[in-house]
């Protein structure tokens, strides 16, 4: 039992530390992101009609560093100031899936082949999913009014930061650390991490089980390859909430355990995307048509797009591994070691400051939404 605790404990740390250097910069890119980017613009971009609006929607959610329940608020939002349905969907689809913190985070845990087939992959599903909501949906069919733009699943009371317009002011006369610099570094590891801290140490937890318990080479009991696993992996992230981040760790535990990685891109694809509660509150908000789109279109993506990485991943020989898992120079592994004490000190302030209280208050909402909301 005290060698499986510290094969556990052993994974989740390894883990937390081979991924510390890009979620840093991550979060810092995260960070900059949101003050540069207007609110206004995005809006804007999203009222566009057709085709259009879809693919630059899908464009746009692409490196916005919001998770699954603050971008239902987002949308909203969007879709109050005249943003199409076939675009809200897009983007509902795409942001949560990708973010530059999270891109960074897969290259490091996972390697540049899955760093780049995760933004594709969460763009092709969007821009099915708007294509879908195109041929299903009349605009203004079963949009209902919500009572409230704020982040439910968060269960806080506070709305989800994203990119607002006061954020943006940043070089008028304030200087580069008060308008850039100052805010960026607030959102990013302030803002953002109060989000992402108890979500990322239970994926990293979770990365560690798996390290730890799962048998090493999962191709050998038949959950490697085929749609099978991408299915049950699908199953599961479909009803669970796991940010962009959080479930990088966990998919690159099964991706090291043998699973393929077009499965490790299904759980990528759907366990940020979807939840209970999102699609509950997603129900209430823009109607039951708009929520089975939603759903099967993710599903329909995430699936095609597993498939296809494995396919091409068989036909290119290409290989799937961190660049941080080997043995590195001396200055990288100093990097590495200053990156950890960093994040943890980091961690243990925003936690220490009420970000498990967040976290806690999350889970609640999940549990219990899906145990008294009526059925979508």
């Amino acid at each position: 039992m005290t060698a499986l605790l510290y094969n556990v404990l052993f994974e989740t740390a390894r883990t937390l530390y081979l991924a510390a250097p890009f979620l840093l910069l991550g979060l810092l890119l995260a960070g900059l992101l949101h003050v540069l980017l207007p609110a206004q613009l995005v809006q804007r971009f999203l009222g566009r009609p057709g085709m259009g609006g879809v693919v630059t929607a899908a464009l746009v959610g692409v490196p916005l560093p919001v998770c699954s329940c603050g971008v239902v608020p987002l949308a909203v939002e969007m879709r109050r100031k005249g943003a199409s349905q076939p675009a809200s969907l897009s983007f509902l689809t795409t942001t949560p899936e990708s973010s530059l913190d999270s891109i960074l985070l897969t290259w490091g845990l996972m390697g540049p082949v899955m760093a780049v087939a995760r933004p594709i992959a969460a763009f092709f599903t969007a821009v099915l999913g708007g294509l879908g909501a195109m041929l299903v949906l009349s605009e203004g069919e079963e949009d209902v009014e919500p009572a409230a733009a704020v982040c439910d699943h968060c269960a806080v009371g506070d709305p989800h930061p994203h990119p607002s317009d006061d954020a943006t002011e940043t070089g008028r006369g304030r200087g580069l650390w008060r308008g850039l610099l100052k805010p960026a570094l607030a959102y990013g590891f302030v803002e953002m991490l109060d989000d992402l801290a108890f979500w990322l140490l239970i994926g990293v937890f979770a990365a560690g089980v798996l390290g730890a318990l799962v048998p090493a080479d999962l191709a050998a009991l038949g959950l490697g390859v085929g749609l099978l696993p991408m299915l049950l992996v699908l199953a599961v992230g479909v009803p669970i909430y796991m940010c962009a981040s959080a479930s990088t760790p966990v998919a690159a535990a099964l991706l090291a355990k043998g699973l393929s990685p077009g499965a490790a891109l299904v759980f990528l694809l759907a366990g940020p995307a979807t939840n209970a509660a999102t699609v509950v509150l997603l129900g209430r908000t823009f109607g039951r048509r708009f929520v089975a789109v939603y759903l099967a279109s993710v599903a329909a993506g995430a699936v095609a797009a597993g498939l296809a990485l494995d396919a091409l991943t068989a036909a290119f020989g290409w290989r799937l591994s961190s660049p941080l898992a080997a043995a590195g120079s001396p200055a990288l592994a100093l990097l590495e070691g200053l990156s950890f004490a960093v994040l943890v000190v980091l961690l243990a302030w925003r936690l220490s400051a009420g970000a498990w209280r967040r976290g806690i208050a999350e889970l609640r909402a999940t549990f219990g939404r899906r145990r008294t909301s009526p059925a979508v």
